[in-house]
C-alpha cells in the first residue's frame, strides 16, 4: 500500500493514503495548509471552492519562493488541485494553480536535489551497509522482489508474514528516525509505519507495523488518525541502534504482508519516456536486500519469490520499478499528458510465469478506502497462461490477456502507441476496435 506524507503551515501533517513518501528538513520545511484548508479543498460550494482556490494558490506562492519543496508537499498540492477541479473549480483557476505547481522545484532533505548535496560529503565513502537482520525469516514465508504492478507501490518489498506468526522489526544499521505514521486505513485500527534516515542519500522506510517498541511508543501519534488521508505528526531525530527492536507485525489484513522500502536518491531508474515518471517511488526506490552484508544478502535472496501451493516460487531477480522495454509492449502506457501520478496510467507486465495489467487514476489504483480492504481496484487482470509476455509483444502484433472473468485485447501500433480493449467473459477471437483506447508512452 501506498502512503502521501504532507506538511502543514502550523504543523507536520502526515498525508496517508496509498502512497507514502517522506517529510521535510528544518532548513527546506514547506508547509500545506492546515486541516481545515484541506478540508474546505474538498468540500463543496462555491465558497468552499473559492476558499480552497485561495489557499492553495498562497501556498504555491510561498513554495515558489523556496529553493526547493518537499515531494510529499508537492504531491499533496497536486492532489488538492485535481480535487478542486473534479468539484468545479473554473478552467482559468485551475490552469494557473497547475502552471505555479509546475514550476516548483522539488528538493529538500528527502528529495533528490538536497540528496546530492548530502551526497558531497560522501564522496570518499561507500553507500551505507546494513549489518543486522531486519527481521526474523522463520517468521516470513517469501520476500516479494520490487517492481510489483498490482495496486500497490512499485519500489516496496512486499514481506509474507506466516499465518499465526507475529514477525520483529530491527533496524538494519544505526539510523536516524525522522517520521512515525499512525493511521487507520480503513481496517478499524491503527498500523504504524517509520521512516530513517541512513546518510548519503539513503532513506529506510517500513510500513503496515501492530505495534512499537517501548523505546519508540513515546514519539508515536497518541491516536490513530480516523481519516487515511490526513494525519498529524512530527518532525523527530531519534537515534537508533543497529539491530535494535522497532516493533512487531503480522502484517495487513487483507494480504499478510508488511512493507520494507529503500530510496536511493543517488541513482535514477531508467524508463523510456522520463517526463511520464514523477512519483519517487518509481524513481528512487532500489533492491533494499543490496545493502546488506553479503552473508545476510544471500539469506535474502534465497528468500526471493512468491508463495505457491507447492512452495516458494523462486526468483533469482530482486526486481526494479520499471518495466519499460523498448519496441514491446512492456511498462508504462499513459492517456495524453498523464503521468503516473496524474491523470490515467497503465503497467503491463511479466510477474513470475503470469502477466499482469494494471489501471491507476491520479496515482490511485482503487477508488477509495473500502475498495483496498476488500481488495477491488480500478482494474487489474491476472492471466495465468499467456500466450505470450509483454517484452516479446513486438509492432504490429496483437494478443489478448484473460483471467476467464474478464480479458484485455492489446495491438501494439507502434514503439510509442498501443490500442487496449476490454470487456467481460473470455477473450473475442479478433480486437474489437469499437472498444480500443489509444494508449501512448
Amino acid at each position: 500500500m501506498n502512503k502521501v506524507v504532507g506538511i502543514s503551515l502550523f504543523s507536520l501533517v502526515v498525508v496517508v493514503g496509498i502512497v507514502f513518501l517522506t517529510t521535510a528538513p528544518k532548513d527546506t520545511l514547506i508547509r500545506t495548509g492546515s486541516l481545515s484548508a484541506v478540508r474546505a479543498a474538498i468540500s463543496p460550494g462555491a465558497s468552499r471552492l473559492t476558499s480552497g482556490y485561495k489557499e492553495l494558490a498562497a501556498e504555491l506562492r510561498f513554495g515558489l519562493r523556496q529553493q526547493g519543496v518537499n515531494p510529499a508537499w508537492r504531491d499533496n498540492a497536486s492532489k488538492r488541485l485535481e480535487s478542486l477541479k473534479r468539484q468545479g473549480l473554473d478552467a482559468k483557476r485551475v490552469a494557473e494553480l497547475r502552471a505555479m505547481l509546475m514550476k516548483l522545484a522539488v528538493g529538500g532533505e528527502t528529495g533528490a536535489r538536497a540528496a546530492r548535496e548530502q551526497r558531497k560529503t560522501c564522496d570518499s565513502a561507500p553507500l551505507p551497509v546494513f549489518t543486522h537482520p531486519f527481521t526474523d525469516l522463520e517468521k516470513i514465508k517469501a520476500l516479494n522482489p520490487i517492481g510489483g504492478i498490482g495496486g500497490g507501490s512499485p519500489g516496496r518489498s512486499y514481506i509474507g508474514v506466516k499465518d499465526g506468526a507475529e514477525a520483529p522489526l530491527y533496524a538494519p544499521m544505526s539510523a536516524t528516525l525522522r517520521t512515525i505514521v499512525y493511521a487507520d486505513r480503513g481496517a478499524g485500527y491503527g498500523e504504524y509505519g517509520l521512516i530513517f534516515e541512513a546518510g548519503c542519500g539513503i532513506e529506510i522506510m517500513f510500513d503496515h507495523m501492530d505495534s512499537l517498541s517501548d523505546a519508540l511508543k513515546p514519539y508515536a501519534p497518541k491516536g490513530a488518525a480516523a481519516s487515511s488521508q490526513v494525519q498529524t505528526g512530527q518532525r523527530l531525530a531519534v537515534q537508533v541502534r543497529a539491530g535494535e527492536l522497532l516493533g512487531h507485525t503480522n502484517g495487513t489484513d487483507l494480504a499478510h504482508t508488511f512493507d520494507f522500502f529503500v530510496l536511493n536518491y543517488n541513482k535514477k531508474n531508467s524508463f523510456l519516456n522520463p517526463k511520464r515518471w514523477e512519483w519517487e517511488q518509481a524513481l528512487y526506490a532500489t533492491c533494499p536486500y543490496d545493502f546488506f552484508t553479503p552473508e545476510l544478502r544471500a539469506q535474502y535472496y534465497d528468500k526471493l519469490g512468491k508463495p505457491t501451493d507447492t512452495g516458494l516460487m523462486k526468483t533469482t531477480t530482486c526486481g526494479n520499478p520499471s518495466h519499460d522495454v523498448s519496441g514491446t509492449a512492456s511498462g508504462g502506457w499513459f492517456k495524453a499528458t498523464s503521468t503516473d501520478k496524474r491523470g490515467e496510467y497503465l503497467a503491463i507486465a511479466r510477474d513470475y510465469n503470469d502477466v499482469l495489467l494494471a489501471y491507476r487514476k491520479d496515482g490511485d489504483a482503487f477508488a477509495s478506502r473500502k475498495d483496498v480492504q476488500t481488495g477491488a481496484p480500478y482494474f487489474r487482470l491476472t492471466d495465468t497462461s499467456p500466450r505470450k509476455y509483454p517484452a516479446d509483444i513486438k509492432v504490429g502484433d496483437e494478443v489478448c490477456y484473460s483471467d476467464r472473468q474478464q480479458w484485455a485485447f492489446i495491438k501494439l501500433i507502434s514503439a510509442t502507441e498501443l490500442t487496449l480493449a476490454r470487456g467481460t467473459g473470455t477473450c473475442p477471437a479478433n480486437l474489437p476496435s469499437a472498444k480500443a483506447e489509444i494508449w501512448i508512452r
